[in-house]
C-alpha cells in the first residue's frame, strides 16, 4: 500500500505541472562508476642460462647450501641447487679460465673475475651484479693476484710481481667504486717508484683480506722457525707492520704457513695457521678486537686443508679417513670418519655451516670431481664424477 501511495502522489504532481504550463523535471540518471583499470608493469625478460653438463671445475666458492660459483677450465659457472646443476655464466669472449683466473664472489648476484694480460702489471677485470647474466669489463693495472671485496664498492688486490727463493715482490691496489678504478697504494719492488719494505720482499704471500678501506692483512710463509707471517695495515695499505702472533708452545721449531683471516661482523676474526714440523698441526687464531690481537685455539694434530664456515664452525681435513670438526670456535674438536678416502686427490673442501660442505678432487690426468655432504662429513655423495 505504501508503494501505491507514492506512485499516486507522483502522478498528481506531474499533472499539476502540466496544467501550469511548466516543463516536467527530468529525472537524474543513476551512474554506476566503473572499477579502475589496473595496468600491470611490464615483466622483465630474464635470460635462460644454459646448463653446463659435467664441468671440469678447478675451484669452487659456495655461499650457502644452495648458491655458489665455480671456475672451470673454460667457463664461469653458477649453481642455485647446491651444486647439482651448474649454469654457464662466462663473460662473453672468454674461453680460457681455469687456474689463470682470480676471482671474488661477494654474494649470489655480485662477483669479479680477473685475468692477467701480457704481464702482472696489466689485466682485465670482469664484474657482474646480476648473477652472471651480464658482465662489464675494465682494464686494470694488475694481472689477477688475490682479490678481496669488503662490499660492492670497497675492494683490495694483492698482485705478485715476481718470486723466487722464498722472496716475492708485490703491489697492493685499492678501489672504492666497485672496481672501475684502482690506485696502487703500496709496492715493495725496489725498481718501482715509491717502493717500501714495510711489507717485506722476503716471504711467499698467500693472500689478502680486509674489513674496510683502512684495515687489511697479508699472510704468507717464510722458511724460518718460530715466526708467523702476518702483516697488517691501518692506513689503507700505505704502511704495514708485522703482527706479534705467538707460535704455540711445543712448536717453536716449526715453520708456519698462514692464510688470510676471515672476519665476521668486523670484530670477530679467524686466522688459520699450519705448523710444519715432524708432525704437522693446525692452529686457529681468534681475534675479538678486529684483528688487533690474536690468540690460538686448541690445536688440531693433523695437517691438511682448513674451512671456516662461521665464527664457531671450523674444519680440518687432509682428504683421509679422519676429518676434524669444531662447533665452539676451536675450544674442542670431534673426529668424523668419512665414507671416502680422498687423501691423494683432494684439492679443496668447504663448509658453509655446521653440517653442509663440498670437496673438490683432481686425478693425475687433471680431471676434477665434486662431492657433497650434509652430515658434517660422514657421508660424501658424488655430484660430478
Amino acid at each position: 500500500m505504501r508503494n501505491l501511495k507514492i506512485i499516486s502522489a507522483g502522478l498528481i504532481l506531474v499533472l499539476a505541472v502540466i496544467a501550469c504550463g511548466l516543463p516536467a523535471p527530468v529525472p537524474t540518471p543513476t551512474v554506476t562508476p566503473l572499477p579502475p583499470t589496473v595496468t600491470s608493469p611490464p615483466t622483465a625478460t630474464v635470460p635462460v642460462l644454459p646448463v653446463f653438463p659435467s664441468p671440469n671445475i678447478t675451484s669452487i666458492d659456495m655461499l650457502d647450501t644452495n648458491n655458489g660459483w665455480a671456475i672451470s677450465q673454460t667457463a664461469a659457472l653458477r649453481t642455485t641447487d647446491g651444486g647439482n646443476t651448474w649454469k654457464n655464466v662466462t663473460p662473453e669472449g672468454l674461453s680460457d679460465l681455469g687456474y689463470s683466473a682470480d676471482y671474488f664472489f661477494l654474494n649470489a648476484a655480485t662477483g669479479w673475475i680477473a685475468l692477467m694480460g701480457t704481464d702482472p702489471t696489466n689485466g682485465t677485470l670482469y664484474h657482474t651484479n646480476d648473477g652472471g647474466i651480464s658482465w662489464t669489463s675494465t682494464a686494470v693495472p694488475f694481472g689477477g693476484g688475490s682479490l678481496y671485496f669488503v662490499d660492492p664498492m670497497i675492494g683490495w688486490d694483492l698482485t705478485g710481481l715476481g718470486a723466487g727463493m722464498s722472496h716475492e715482490a708485490v703491489a697492493v691496489f685499492t678501489t672504492s667504486d666497485g672496481g672501475n678504478t684502482w690506485t696502487r697504494v703500496f709496492t715493495d719492488d725496489p725498481t718501482l717508484p715509491g717502493s717500501s719494505d714495510s711489507l717485506p720482499f722476503v716471504g711467499d704471500k698467500t693472500g689478502i683480506s680486509a674489513v674496510d678501506t683502512s684495515h687489511a692483512w697479508v699472510t704468507g710463509a717464510e722458511p724460518v722457525t718460530n715466526f708467523i707471517y702476518i702483516y697488517a695495515t691501518q692506513d689503507g695499505g700505505q704502511d704495514w707492520a708485522q703482527q706479534d702472533v705467538p707460535v704455540p708452545a711445543g712448536f717453536t721449531d716449526a715453520m708456519t704457513n698462514a692464510i688470510p683471516p676471515v672476519f665476521f661482523g668486523g670484530n670477530e676474526g679467524v686466522l688459520p695457521v699450519t705448523l710444519i714440523v715432524n708432525t704437522n698441526a693446525i692452529a686457529f687464531y681468534l681475534s675479538h678486537d678486529g684483528g688487533q690481537t690474536w690468540a690460538a685455539s686448541q690445536l688440531v694434530p693433523q695437517g691438511g686443508f682448513t674451512s671456516v664456515a662461521s665464527q664457531s664452525d671450523f674444519f680440518v681435513w687432509d682428504g683421509g679417513t679422519t676429518l676434524y670438526a669444531s662447533h665452539d670456535a676451536g675450544t674442542s674438536w670431534s673426529t668424523v670418519s668419512p665414507n671416502v678416502d680422498l687423501h691423494d686427490t683432494l684439492v679443496s673442501f668447504q663448509f658453509v655451516d655446521a653440517t653442509s660442505g663440498w670437496a673438490l678432487t683432481s686425478d693425475v690426468s687433471g680431471h676434477h670431481s665434486l662431492y657433497e655432504t650434509t652430515d658434517v662429513g660422514v657421508t660424501w655423495n658424488v655430484l660430478i664424477p
